[in-house]
C-alpha cells in the first residue's frame, strides 16, 4: 500500500544497534494515530534521515507536540515495522 499523511502523537522514539530495518542504528519511532487508525505503532526511520528523525520526534516528545509524518500502512500484526518518510512537529 502507498505511504500515507498521519497526523500523529509521538509516544516512543530511540535506536536500536540489532535492528534490521535499515543499517546499524536502526531509528524506531512508536506513534499513534491522532485519528485512531492505530495506537502504539512501530515504524522505521528511513535511513537517509534517521539522525534527523530522532531528532524531530524527541522534540515533539519534550514539547508535548503532534507530528504530521507519512507512512507506509502499518502492519495489523505489528510486524513487520513499517517505514516513515517524513516527521514533521506540528504546531
Amino acid at each position: 500500500m502507498a505511504a500515507q499523511w498521519y497526523t500523529c502523537t509521538v509516544d516512543q522514539a530511540g535506536p536500536a544497534s540489532d535492528g534490521i530495518e535499515t543499517p546499524p542504528p536502526v531509528i524506531y519511532l512508536m506513534l499513534s494515530d491522532a485519528a485512531g487508525t492505530f495506537t502504539g505503532q512501530w515504524f522505521f526511520a528511513a535511513a537517509n534521515s534517521t539522525d534527523q528523525m530522532l531528532a524531530v520526534a524527541l522534540a515533539a516528545i519534550s514539547l508535548g507536540l503532534q507530528v504530521n509524518a507519512v507512512l507506509d500502512q502499518p502492519d495489523p500484526s505489528g510486524e513487520p515495522y513499517t517505514q516513515c518518510y517524513r516527521l514533521y512537529v506540528a504546531a
